[in-house]
């Protein structure tokens, strides 16, 4: 099946932390940050799919730290300006202060925190809390484990799912435009097209990455 809407936008491949459960610190790809044409060409896939009525979310997240992206405000706001839906990012903390905070209750984006860090992460998410705007904090890296389809050593403690990227056709659209079948795909694994291909075309099926994922792929 083709995929059915833009899921997850990696805006940067940089971060500010090194935490050695992420596949971050080892990753080959370049630390970067998707340019604006790049962008501009992925709200034609996700304007696409809102005119379809498939677009059910849109996540500013991936293999780095969104707010790294000095563009991430104006990136944000356009999103909202072409798609009415939920949009979020996530963050460890570091970097989200009052500004961000304001910005994301006018527009209205959601906001996760990763609590990598809690002396940053837990003032980030009463920030996030203070002006409505807080929709979960991440700890999966204690108490929901994985190792990232096998590409870091650490232990695997979350529980056997469905995968719901393979199950509903959520496209992950990486910093260089490459579209993935993949919220764990750090190396470009499973890469299935690319933003500048003819829009809702591509296919979505099973990758290398699949063989050796802790969620059940159907095929």
């Amino acid at each position: 099946m083709n995929i059915k809407y833009i899921h997850q936008i990696e805006v940067t491949t940089r971060c500010n932390l090194a935490c050695p459960y992420c596949p971050h610190p080892k990753m080959q790809r370049e630390k970067t940050d998707m340019n604006s044409s790049t962008f501009y060409r992925v709200m034609e896939w996700v304007k696409h799919f809102t005119k379809l009525g498939q677009q059910r979310e849109l996540a500013f997240t991936g293999i780095g730290e969104a707010l790294l992206h000095p563009y991430l405000f104006e990136m944000l706001e356009q999103a909202r300006q072409e798609y009415a839906g939920l949009i979020h990012f996530s963050t460890n903390g570091i970097l989200f202060d009052d500004e961000a905070a304001r910005f994301c209750a006018e527009y209205q984006i959601g906001v996760f925190v990763s609590m990598h860090r809690p002396e940053r992460a837990v003032p980030a998410k009463n920030l996030a809390k203070k002006y409505n705007v807080l929709l979960g904090e991440n700890h999966a890296f204690v108490d929901s484990a994985l190792d990232w389809a096998g590409t870091v050593n650490w232990h695997v403690s979350a529980p056997k799912s469905v995968c719901r990227y393979q199950q509903d056709g959520w496209g992950v659209v990486l910093v260089d435009g490459s579209i993935t079948t993949c919220c764990m795909d750090s190396e470009q694994v499973n890469k299935i097209g690319h933003v500048v291909d003819d829009i809702g075309t591509v296919d979505m099926h099973p990758m290398p990455l699949c063989k050796t994922c802790h969620l059940e792929i159907l095929q």
